[in-house]
């Protein structure tokens, strides 16, 4: 597999990855930090009602998720020959598809 192959499924697989970690403490009700900006101060919870924002503590779920991914798709394509043209089809549309459905899930959650 060449380099640019390589590049190309790590990028693929850190996009999925990020997608669906970034969207998993909202969907699962996990904790990760809030920050609410009326007492100026930090939170580790699963829900911190309307005013707190979470967009931070998504966005360190998001990059764990995508650096995870990215990672192990980094030693797979070590070891893989070289792909065919449906295999990259395949992953871009994974990776397409994956960020058009979360942000699809929280422009939902958004809409009055």
């Amino acid at each position: 597999m060449s380099r640019g192959e390589r590049i190309y499924f790590v990028v693929c697989a850190a996009a999925i990855g990020f997608a669906l970690v970034y969207a998993l403490p909202i969907y699962a009700h996990l904790r990760h930090h809030y920050y609410d900006p009326i007492a100026h101060h930090w939170m580790w919870t699963n829900n911190a009602g309307p005013v707190p924002m979470g967009f931070y503590g998504q966005q360190l779920w998001g990059v764990a998720g995508a650096l995870l991914s990215a990672g192990i798709a980094s030693l797979v394509t070590r070891f893989l020959r070289a792909a065919s043209e449906r295999a990259h089809l395949l992953w871009g549309a994974w990776a397409l598809t994956s960020l058009v459905i979360v942000i699809g899930y929280f422009t939902w959650n958004n809409w009055p």
